[in-house]
């Protein structure tokens, strides 16, 4: 008689003190990578120009963002789709709290200020908070609750060039966002010749390159060893800088009053200048994977 497969063992029930933990967690990724930007003028600016319309776009953007961040890099062995979703909402919400906390000790909100203004402000200000939560409740999670072993192996073998692509972004987004709002983006830009642009262009790239393929952080050997064009070195290079690129001109529609029928150069330079700390962001987010 064949001998009877083990039972299942039943996984751990998520108690208070779990969820105490998750919210400290995420509070803190919150603080690491998102307060630089509430002390920053050009966001309380920005959030106060911006339609209304335009913020929830935004949110609805950085929420996407999320899902497909939590999804890759899942931190349960059973999370799916739902569950990204679930924590990608949650992050964002937390993210609305502890911005509209941080406003009003810093006063840049009070009683007189309109609500509409508050709402904005939250929400915008909450949009790099939100990554910081989904990444400290993702890559920083510890003890028996952290990663299961094959949960995020089994998606990077199925889908290697989705999670390279999803973490890129997120990585883009988050060193982007810290200096996108400020004027010197389009002063460096202005100033910026085709010379200078095409030599940020190939720093950016060998940048990515050395970073990911020459510095020997873990799990060199096994991209080294990767299939498919997109996953050599050249390729993974080359679609990373274009995801940068891209995250970059989406940053610099939202926050600077420049479009690329009215001002083509400026756009174009402001996208390659911005680009950099994307690439950078990008090539540092690959490297959790």
């Amino acid at each position: 008689m064949p001998n009877a497969a083990p039972a299942a063992s039943p996984s751990k029930s998520h108690t208070w003190h779990d969820e105490w933990q998750d919210l400290m967690r995420g509070i803190g990724g919150a603080a690491i990578i998102g307060t630089p930007l509430v002390y920053t003028m050009e966001m309380w600016q920005l959030a106060t120009l911006l339609r209304p319309r335009t913020v929830l776009v935004l949110a609805l953007l950085i929420i996407i963002v999320n899902i497909g961040y939590n999804y890759v890099s899942g931190f349960r062995e059973d999370s799916g789709l739902r569950d990204a979703v679930l924590d990608a909402v949650e992050s964002y919400a937390l993210g609305a709290v502890f911005a509209l906390v941080l406003l009003v000790l810093l006063r840049i909100v009070d009683s007189s200020t309109p609500l509409i203004d508050i709402a904005c402000k939250t929400a915008v200000e909450a949009l790099p908070l939100s990554l910081g939560i989904s990444i400290a409740n993702t890559q920083f999670r510890g003890g028996e609750d952290g990663a299961a072993p094959g949960s995020q192996d089994e998606r990077v073998r199925h889908h290697p060039v989705l999670v390279d692509a999803g973490i890129t972004v997120a990585g883009s987004l988050i060193f982007a966002f810290n200096v996108a709002p400020t004027e010197e983006i389009m002063l460096l830009a202005t100033r910026a010749t085709w010379v200078h642009l095409i030599a940020i262009i190939v720093f950016s790239l060998l940048l990515s390159y050395g970073i990911i393929f020459v510095a020997e952080f873990s799990g060199i050997q096994e991209r080294r060893g990767a299939k498919g064009l997109l996953q050599r070195p050249v390729g993974e290079t080359a679609l990373g800088y274009v995801l940068a690129l891209a995250v970059a001109l989406g940053l610099v529609y939202a926050f600077h009053d420049v479009t690329f029928a009215d001002s083509p150069y400026t756009t174009v330079a402001a996208m390659v200048v911005l680009g950099l700390p994307a690439t950078i962001g990008g090539a540092a987010g690959r490297l959790l994977v």
